[in-house]
């Protein structure tokens, strides 16, 4: 009988190296264009280092800390205004194992013919100010370039980008903790003509977590935390920002009021504190008001607005003490009304879900942040109208989520030139956004720019 060899070559055969050379891109091509190579070898050294670990050389490599040149050729790059330049990449191999790499600029990503400002151009038109890929199309082909796009370009470029890395991943390298108080929320969207649900996970505006559901029950959230979750201690403990144990649990997490999230998130992490939207509590209390107010309909405007102060007083509360006290005022003042009885019943139950965030500095009491977020993700479904195919949608989500943290504000708002992850204490070092998006997917940024970068 025949015996079948196994093959040793390891499963990890992206071999590619993406190295930041400066801020201007000629910094880069005086190095890469020099007759005398050893300057630009010195440099890449490090880098390499820092990003090439033993699974991506061969099998029993024991020396990956030295590479010497391998070749060089010419690649076209299209940039921002159709302009396509030739540029030299080096090829370089491992001293210990003979494994070859390729060595990218940070401003040339792989599997892609644009540079990196042409790439955070057209994505922004599409997933930051919410256009079709139509329309990002055509806005490109006004400049009247030969080598425009098509709206099947600019979505294969989405996809493109949401499989890159996921989000929370891209966080982490970028030096941001864990977050510690979440919210968590969930949106309407369809398919097929079926109706869906997204879910999403943030810290105030930043977005760590997307996915899509088929139903909007406790079964179906339960995986979707459980990956949240799993993505942040694998990273974490990657990058060591975390101890091997105990595994990352957020402290609080704030709803919508939507029992079956609150039950996921208590199955999933057992000591998580519960919170409820403070704004969410007060829609419940209008539309209770609002058929008091049809079964009374002698109470005139003033009454009705002095009732609405009355419960409008209950979430000013500055203790759960304080808020136990009104309840019980207002309790002994319509205790009787079987309507105002029922919310007042329900409002003693979630005591300690609209108060509970006293007890944290950061902790939110509203979902407001990720409500804003949100908004250009409402935009961004309008022009699609609904999603293509369920396979699709959470790469679509991950690369929406992507822009949302890295985009920067334009320059008449008030972060103007700042983006979400530096508003939340990340550097990127004053590299372009794509350029840094680039090279946290291969490590992170810390390790992959010099200090002076």
């Amino acid at each position: 009988m025949e015996t079948v060899v196994e093959s040793s070559k390891p499963k990890n055969q992206q071999r590619t190296a993406i190295v930041y050379f400066g801020q201007e891109r000629e910094d880069y091509l005086c190095l890469a264009a020099a007759a005398d190579s050893r300057e630009f070898l010195n440099y890449i050294q490090k880098p390499l280092q820092a990003q090439l670990g033993a699974e991506k050389h061969r099998v029993g490599c024991t020396e990956i800390s030295r590479y010497t040149g391998h070749g060089k050729r010419e690649r076209y790059l299209q940039g921002w205004l159709g302009e396509r330049v030739t540029v030299p990449i080096y090829r370089v191999r491992c001293c210990g194992c003979g494994a070859v790499f390729t060595v990218l600029p940070s401003f040339i990503l792989r599997y892609r013919r644009q540079d990196s400002d042409c790439l955070s151009k057209l994505l922004t038109l599409s997933l930051s100010m919410g256009l079709s890929q139509r329309h990002t199309a055509t806005i490109y082909t006004w400049s009247g370039l030969e080598r425009s796009w098509t709206p099947g370009g600019v979505w294969s470029l989405l996809q493109w980008l949401g499989n890159l890395l996921p989000v929370a991943w891209l966080l982490l390298r970028l030096g941001l903790m864990p977050p510690a108080h979440v919210l968590s929320d969930e949106k309407f969207a369809a398919v097929s003509g079926e109706r869906i649900y997204l879910f999403l996970i943030s810290q105030g505006e930043l977005i760590w977590s997307t996915e899509w559901l088929k139903q909007a029950n406790e079964a179906a959230f339960e995986p979707a935390i459980t990956n949240f979750l799993s993505a942040i201690n694998t990273e974490s403990q990657r990058q060591e920002q975390l101890p091997p144990t105990p595994n990352y649990q957020p402290q609080t997490v704030t709803t919508d009021g939507w029992k079956p999230v609150q039950n996921a998130w208590q199955s999933q992490v057992s000591s998580i504190n519960l919170l409820e939207c403070r704004w969410h509590g007060r829609q419940r209390i209008d539309r209770t008001l609002k058929e008091y107010a049809q079964q009374h309909p002698e109470l005139t405007k003033e009454e009705l607005q002095q009732l609405k102060q009355k419960f409008g007083h209950l979430f000013a509360a500055p203790s759960v003490t304080a808020y136990s006290q009104r309840l019980r005022r207002l309790h002994e003042a319509y205790g009787d009304d079987p309507i105002l009885s029922k919310r007042l019943t329900i409002l003693k139950d979630k005591q300690f879900l609209f108060t509970d965030y006293l007890n944290f500095c950061n902790a939110s009491p509203f979902l407001a942040p990720l409500d804003r977020s949100m908004r250009f993700l409402d935009e961004k479904l309008q022009t699609f109208g609904q999603f293509w195919a369920q396979e699709k949608i959470n790469a679509t989500l991950n690369a929406w989520a992507l822009i949302n943290n890295l985009r920067t504000f334009l320059p008449d708002a008030k972060r103007a030139g700042q983006s979400l992850v530096e508003v939340f204490g990340a550097s990127l070092k004053r590299i372009p956004w794509m350029e840094a998006l680039n090279l946290c997917t291969v490590g992170r940024l810390s390790d992959l720019v010099p200090a002076s970068g």
